[in-house]
């Protein structure tokens, strides 16, 4: 829990591994480590463990460490080289299964409470724009260039997929969230997006968790609260923290965008949610902007409470 101000709110932060800045996963433990976070979630490719270590010796060592330090981990499946869970290419499907398999034997490993997954998506390509799109949510356009038949065959698949990985992920001991795709592109059809096509995964799945992803979020124009509050927080295990302006998936620090994160942690504190903030951008820089965020969120509530700051440093 990160605080620096005595009597001010804690915020259960974390950070989820950059694979470009951080490919190796025991400096970017150590870094969570150094920065005081309460969470880490590592993300899995064949790229980064093409000998397998990740799911042997190593996992086990970078477990250990998390667990010595009471830092919750979480793991991110692979989506690198178009994996997709939708994908219709059947030797595709097969290199997405197995490489999920692989980020479920890492997760046992490293002794993870969940594993993230995306759901799927189907590509479009270019085309020219309508009159009648004018306005309207990229992600909306697509699924209407893509035809009904398409995009419900696309769920279907999915559906199917999904159970699956639930299922291997069960025999190891681990929870598989789905977490939210973005919706800033005309020219892919992805899902699930919105709080409505959550609402149809749980009608084909059953209940299940769900990681919220707020710079996805925010291609819907719901604010944060409004889209927790439609997924149920209670079915929240997880988060990925990043800012945007609203036009595209870019992963900026908290902060620096559009997004109403003020809304967001006001909300998080009053209603008691307690899953963790787990940041998610691109450079050191940028995670310890977001960080110096929730620090002054965190002494604004203070002085906000009290009328007065206690400089004491916990």
């Amino acid at each position: 829990m990160l605080s620096l101000y005595s009597g001010a709110p804690c915020l259960a932060i974390g950070a989820v591994q950059e694979k470009w800045v951080f490919p190796d996963h025991a400096a970017f433990l150590s870094q969570v480590i150094a920065w005081n976070f309460g969470s880490v979630e590592f993300k899995y490719e064949v790229r980064i463990d093409p000998d397998g270590i990740l799911r042997g010796s190593l996992g086990t060592h970078l477990g250990r460490i998390a667990h010595e330090q009471n830092i919750r981990v979480s793991v991110h499946a692979p989506y690198d080289d178009g994996m997709n869970l939708g994908a219709v290419d059947l030797a595709l499907l097969q290199e997405t299964r197995k490489r999920v398999r692989y980020s479920i034997e890492f997760a046992e490993r490293v002794n993870a409470k969940s594993l993230t997954i995306h759901g799927g998506f189907l590509e479009l390509g270019e085309m020219h724009g309508s009159e009648e799109e004018r306005g309207r949510p990229p992600y909306e356009i697509a699924r209407q260039r893509a035809g009904e038949k398409a995009v419900a065959e696309l769920k279907a698949r999915i559906f199917e997929e999904v159970g699956r990985v639930v299922e291997y992920g069960a025999r190891r001991g681990i929870r598989v969230a789905l977490e939210n795709l973005h919706g800033f592109s005309s020219t892919r059809v992805r899902f699930p997006v919105t709080p409505q096509d959550f609402a149809e995964c749980r009608k084909a799945l059953g209940k299940f968790p769900i990681v919220y992803d707020t710079g996805h979020a925010h291609s819907t124009g719901l604010e944060p609260t409004e889209f927790i509050s439609k997924v149920g927080p209670e079915n929240i295990i997880g988060t990925h923290i990043h800012d945007n302006d609203g036009t595209g998936d870019s992963h900026m620090p908290v902060g620096r965008g559009n997004i109403r994160f003020d809304l967001l942690l006001r909300d998080y504190i009053r209603r008691g949610w307690d899953f963790p903030l787990n940041i998610e951008v691109r450079s050191v820089e940028d995670f310890e902007e977001s960080k110096r965020y929730f620090q002054e969120f965190s002494k604004a509530q203070l002085v906000t409470k009290t009328g007065t700051l206690d400089w004491r440093r916990r």
